[in-house]
């Protein structure tokens, strides 16, 4: 019968279903109970407690989804707060290591780059000891466009924890594991690039099996996929990586995990990992965020009021209000007077403000222009770029042009 147990999902579970057990009552479908939900759609029908079976509930193949790590990189290099960035990454690696202990899921994916760049013997060994706290999780591992391997890569060479299963080859192959009903389908890039679409061609041997394909691509120059096409090949999930921007592509069956942690200053919104159930019927999955850094762009709409003094204590006031893990591109927007400048190197030393860029256009009266500076260079060049094809093109071009003939600096 169900057994006392902390559910794969949420701690909710345990305290809920025992709680019911108690009681005699029925379970019914609930929101907050996924993988229990699977079972009651199986059987279209409402349980009770004592109609589910432990081999029922054992059925669902429980795994981690994890992409992008990028151990090693130092984000925001040549500011204060860079080393601890560095940190952070391996922090948060720790962190999914840490879930896996106590959530123990069947199965941690990794869909490549876990390092920036080759990794050294060092970085190696830390991993490896993570790695070595989890045994009775099955680590599938491939290498990406970023630490892609070589013939001396200490990849190749490392004496990996019994539970970690890498894929050594740029030819697709896979590991079956019989327990679990699972064949996991994958390969390790040999060159920063390939623009073949290797995976689409890739057909599960067993359909009677659980198949995951790990996919680290997305884009021409690294393996472009078609994830609907995949799917139609038989596999049941798509555990694909490289994109930093993560999401489910297809609901259920096809998720791009994201970067595990921001890093770059473009990598906005939220980063973490995701967690799934999965049989050959349903496919469960959540995201779980992770909260050590993230990146934010904010926009001071500039007037021709605008001071110096107005944009910094607009500033020191976001970065009161804001959680600290939040570090911000700030960004200068709107038209001002063309002898206008902002002192942005100040507002870069504030603690958090990764750069400032100035979206800037002059505030000019053309029509006023024209009429002061009739019959001259400057007056028929507004009069010409005003007969044109008002498109950004243009509208750019007569802001340069009239920003260089009367000798002002060319607003960005």
């Amino acid at each position: 019968m169900l057994r006392r147990q902390h559910h794969f999902w949420d701690g909710r579970w345990n305290s809920k279903i025992n709680s019911e057990m108690r009681r005699g009552g029925k379970i019914k479908k609930s929101k907050d109970f996924p993988a229990f939900n699977i079972l009651l759609e199986k059987q279209k029908k409402s349980y009770t407690i004592d109609t589910v079976n432990e081999t029922e509930m054992e059925q669902l193949m429980k795994f981690i989804h994890v992409s992008d790590v990028h151990l090693g990189i130092k984000p925001d290099e040549g500011k204060p707060w860079s080393e601890k960035r560095a940190q952070d990454i391996w922090d948060s690696f720790a962190e999914v290591i840490g879930a896996a202990v106590e959530l123990k899921p069947d199965f941690l994916l990794i869909s490549g780059d876990l390092f920036h760049a080759q990794p050294l013997k060092k970085e190696l060994r830390e991993v490896n000891y993570l790695f070595s706290r989890i045994p009775q999780t099955k680590i599938i591992l491939m290498a990406g466009n970023h630490d892609y391997l070589r013939t001396k890569s200490y990849y190749l060479t490392m004496e990996w924890e019994e539970n970690v299963y890498f894929f050594r080859q740029e030819e697709p192959g896979h590991f079956d594991f019989e327990e679990e009903n699972v064949s996991i389908y994958g390969l390790s890039y040999w060159h920063r690039e390939i623009g073949e679409p290797v995976y689409d061609s890739i057909i599960p041997e067993d359909l009677s099996k659980i198949n995951i394909l790990l996919v680290h691509g997305g884009d021409l120059q690294h393996i472009p996929y078609h994830p609907k096409h995949i799917l139609e090949n038989g596999f049941d999930y798509i555990a694909a990586g490289h994109i930093h921007k993560g999401g489910q592509q297809i609901p259920g069956r096809a998720v791009m995990a994201g970067s595990l942690e921001p890093t770059d200053k473009n990598d906005v919104g939220s980063h973490g990992y995701w967690l799934g159930t999965i049989d050959k019927e349903h496919t469960d999955i959540h995201f779980h965020p992770v909260k050590k850094c993230e990146y934010c762009h904010e926009v001071y709409p500039v007037t021709g009021k605008t001071t110096n003094f107005k944009i910094c204590e607009w500033a020191k006031t976001l970065l009161a209000e804001r959680p600290g893990y939040q570090y911000f591109r700030l960004f200068l927007r709107g038209k001002v007077s063309p002898d206008t400048g902002f002192d942005t190197a100040k507002l870069e030393e504030f603690d958090r403000v990764v750069d400032v860029t100035e979206q800037l256009s002059p505030d000019y009266d053309y029509e006023k222009l024209k009429e002061n500076y009739k019959d001259t260079l400057l007056g028929n060049y507004i009069e010409e770029m005003e007969r044109r094809p008002q498109d950004v093109v243009t509208k750019k071009a007569l802001e340069y042009g009239v920003n260089a003939l009367l000798g002002y600096k060319i607003c960005r």
